[in-house]
């Protein structure tokens, strides 16, 4: 049935690429026109623009080479400095000191390029690089530097405000000035994403309300896979390795299959250099709470199109303190990673591989105390009950109870150039490891996962008809083997059985662009194939053949099968006088994860048992999204709204037994999910008052599954409603300063309290509304003659005023022992706090050379 689908839906979608063909006009290039493409009103439309605006110069070297002057819109100077990016093809270059750029070496085909630069609004324009041109900017000030930004995680490269459902952009500028423990940190403070936690490195996101296998995570297109569904410990990327990010909120299956039923989180990596360049940076970082130590080196070249790449990177932090806990003891962690990129850019396309491994050691906290509540050790170590200040203090993330996690990966991108279009492919492979470990280095669960996922891709765009059709086939073969028992007397723990994960999906987009208005809309087929593996244990727990006297069954066999359709269709609108509104309906479906269908004991880093469900259905959604936005010189604001509908919805419902102390979770299906809310944010940046800049950001979700009681009415772990708002003072750079872009910022989040909860059994707590205060500075110490950077400083402080406070999405509320043994949290106060007061000093210093002869030169 799969294979006639697609091939009807290939069919139609040749003949639609054929018309995108018939619809591309040549136009010839003359003294006083070009072919390029840019955007009027900052609404992404395209149009030609007269040789006044932009000036053609004489191909040099063929094809695959673009240059140009970027100067002030008001006063006609050039500005030296300015990024000009590729994100298509991950490339970027600056202007020198006379504001002249050149990108050259690059695949022919049309290009969407970004410009930008602090103190001036981005700007963007489509190119044809089968050509070469001189393309100019002319740059407004505005201290908003979003926007119009360029886009590429619904596949399609676009803007911002041309896409038709709600994207939030995170600027490698946000990311510098921020602080973070994990990937996850660095966008969980955005309007419509949370962030679930077990403490300060066990970040997992949430987009809309919901999380886990719900939301994809993206390292330069690659999934994540690394045991998604797990709640104790992370998201396995390095930080240090994302240069920027854009967030989905809803719905993205089209593109990427039923993992992305509540949204996507795609990380990138930084642009690779123009050619005969080589820069990098050295990062160094510190934190006051946990200790927390961060180091990172990132070189790149690009050496007649080879391209290449390389970014190391060490973190290592003690356990973290709030003013209630003190410090919490088993909150330590490590990590280190490495990462190679290699790469060729020729007039066919590119083609890059890249190789990287990660290794993460995490304490896991789990509230054994005393009646005092005083932290205790799970058994006495080394004679002691307790731990002392210089076990606090440690940075060796080894006592029990902690985990050992892997994770290596390649992934080998490729682009080819097709008449007017561009076929890409991509193949990857990546080995997750997991230990849970009892002591030492003994794993009592030891879970090794493969994934080949692949992705065959084809897009073509009609540069006149402003069509564009992309359709593909992704999906990935996933492998899992539970790994040797430990010895005696550890007890092995089976949590998920041996299986095979094949998935597999083919879809069509078609987006329309108009002057003022996009229209977008598709369709997707997916297929999953689950096959289990049956598993008896004896009475130590060790893995016996089936039917072994006095054996028990630990897992049957299975094989379950799962198929639904997905579909979307959306409009943006560019409205006059700087509005636009957006609107969406889609239809997604997820099939359950495999912890879902078939966990059977022990969570050792949630203290919980699961049980899966092997009858369960896959989950079948509708979601409306309606956006409005107003984007001006002055004012940017954006109020997003949905509505998601899921039938079948799967999660995990706390039951009224015990196994060993141990809350026991069974994975259901409710009828209906109702998930609604409101999020937004508004952003004051004055043309008249260059020094200030105000930004807010506000979420609202609300749960509800009908025909429910009182404490089973509302979905668990839904966030609490909260306010994220930040002012900033930026000082006037001297003209022969030592300080450059120096600023002063004050923020505050607030989160109301929460009290829509599964309260059923103690499932979930009602959460107290708080309040924490930040501050930081930041600037650049640049030398005077030259004008680039020696090195960039940052200092922020979280939580101000030291609040002891409790995230709703914190689970670690929920951990409380007494000499080991599970108790039943009550009230809120029980558990774990979140971090208390914590200074953080970032240090970057960039390097670079260029071995071409300077762009004005050429």
């Amino acid at each position: 049935m799969f294979f006639h689908l697609y091939r009807n839906l290939i069919l139609l979608l040749l003949l639609a690429g054929a018309t995108a063909n018939l619809a591309v006009a040549k136009i010839t290039c003359t003294n006083k026109y070009i072919r390029v493409l840019t955007n009027t009103r900052n609404s992404g439309s395209f149009l030609l623009k007269s040789s006044n605006q932009i000036t053609q110069k004489k191909t040099i070297n063929g094809n695959g080479k673009i240059t140009g002057k970027i100067t002030d819109k008001s006063t006609t100077r050039p500005i030296p400095g300015v990024t000009i990016t590729v994100p298509d093809l991950k490339v970027s270059t600056s202007t020198d000191e006379n504001g002249q750029y050149l990108l050259k070496g690059l695949p022919n085909g049309q290009y969407l390029i970004q410009v930008s630069m602090v103190g001036y609004a981005s700007e963007t324009k489509v190119v044809d690089l089968g050509n070469t041109y001189a393309v100019d900017f002319k740059l407004s000030a505005s201290n908003y530097e979003l926007s119009d930004v360029v886009v590429t995680a619904l596949g399609n490269t676009t803007t911002r405000k041309r896409a038709t459902i709600p994207i939030i952009v995170v600027t490698n500028k946000m990311i510098r000035e921020g602080v973070a423990n994990t990937a996850i940190d660095l966008v969980a403070s955005q309007p419509g994403v949370n962030a679930t936690t077990e403490g300060a490195g066990t970040t997992k996101p949430q987009i809309n309300g919901l999380g886990f296998d719900r939301v994809l995570t993206l390292m330069d297109g690659l999934p994540q896979q690394d045991f998604q569904w797990g709640d104790d410990h992370g998201i396995l990327i390095d930080p240090y390795a994302i240069h920027s990010a854009e967030v989905i909120r809803g719905p993205a299956s089209l593109q990427y299959g039923a993992s992305a039923e509540a949204g996507v989180i795609s990380f990138k990596s930084a642009p690779l250099p123009q050619n005969g360049t080589v820069v990098g940076s050295v990062l160094t970082e510190y934190h006051t709470n946990n200790g927390y130590l961060g180091t990172s080196l990132n070189i790149a070249g690009n050496h007649n199109g080879f391209v290449w790449a390389f970014q190391a990177s060490g973190e290592a932090a003690h356990s973290y303190s709030n003013p209630k806990d003190g410090y919490v003891w088993g909150t330590a962690w490590n990590q280190v990673n490495g990462r190679l990129v290699l790469g060729i850019n020729k007039g066919w396309g590119y083609s890059r591989l890249t190789l990287s491994a990660l290794h993460r050691r995490i304490e896991l906290p789990d509230g054994n105390r005393d009646s005092t509540g005083r932290f205790m050790f799970d058994f006495p170590q080394n004679g002691k009950i307790y731990p002392t200040r210089s076990d606090f203090l440690s940075y060796n993330a080894n006592i029990a109870s902690d985990k050992i996690l892997g994770e290596y990966q390649a992934w080998w991108q490729n682009s080819v150039n097709v008449g007017k279009g561009k076929i890409g492919f991509d193949i990857g492979f990546a080995r997750s490891v997991h230990h849970d470990i009892d002591s030492g280095t003994v794993g009592a669960s030891n879970l090794l996962l493969g994934d080949i996922p692949f992705n065959l891709k084809y897009q073509v765009a009609g540069e006149r008809s402003g069509l564009k059709l992309t359709t593909g086939i992704n999906g990935l073969y996933e492998f899992h083997r539970n790994g040797d028992a430990p010895p005696a007397p550890y007890v092995p723990d089976y949590a998920i059985p041996n299986y095979t994960d094949f998935e597999i999906g083919g879809y069509a987009i078609v987006e329309k662009n108009f002057k003022d208005l996009t229209l977008s809309g598709g369709l997707r087929f997916d297929r999953t194939d689950f096959v289990g593996d049956p598993m008896s244990l004896n009475g130590d727990g060790h893995i016996v053949l089936p039917g072994t006297p006095g054996s028990a069954v630990q897992f049957t066999s299975f094989n379950n099968k799962y198929s639904g359709l997905s579909g979307s269709i959306g409009a943006s609108y560019h409205l006059p006088d700087n509005n636009y509104v957006k609107l969406n309906v889609s239809k997604s479906y997820r099939a359950p994860a495999i912890n879902e269908l078939t966990s059977n004991g022990l969570n050792i880093g949630s203290n919980l048992v699961n049980l899966g469900n092997i009858h369960l259905k896959a989950e079948q959604g509708y979601q409306v999204d309606l956006a409005y936005g107003y984007d001006s010189k002055n004012i940017s604001v954006e109020a997003d709204g949905f509505y998601n509908h899921i039938s079948n919805f799967i999660f995990a419902n706390r039951t009224d037994s015990l196994s060993d102390g141990f809350p026991i979770y069974q994975y259901l299906s409710t009828n209906t999910a109702i998930i609604q809310g409101v999020s937004g944010f508004l952003n004051i940046h004055p043309a008249a008052a260059k020094w200030l800049e105000i930004d807010n950001g506000f979420t609202y979700i609300y749960s509800r599954i009908p025909n429910e009681t009182d404490s089973t009415k509302h979905l668990p772990y839904i966030p609490a409603p909260h306010l994220n708002s930040e002012v900033k003072f930026r000082f006037n750079d001297g003209h022969n300063s030592v300080f450059k872009e120096s600023y002063i910022k004050f923020g505050l989040q607030h989160d109301w309290a929460q009290n829509n909860v599964y309260s059923a059994f103690y499932t979930e707590l009602p959460s107290a509304q708080y309040t924490i205060f930040n501050a930081g500075i930041g600037t650049n110490v640049v030398n005077t003659k030259t004008g680039k950077t020696i090195c960039a400083i940052y200092v922020n402080c979280t939580n101000l005023t030291n609040v002891a406070y409790t995230d709703h999405l914190n689970l670690a509320q929920y951990f409380l022992a007494y000499n080991g043994t599970p108790a039943t949290v009550t009230q809120q106060n029980q558990g774990i706090y979140n971090m208390g007061r914590n200074i953080s000093f970032k240090l970057i210093f960039p390097f670079g050379s260029n071995t071409n002869k300077t762009v004005s030169a050429e």
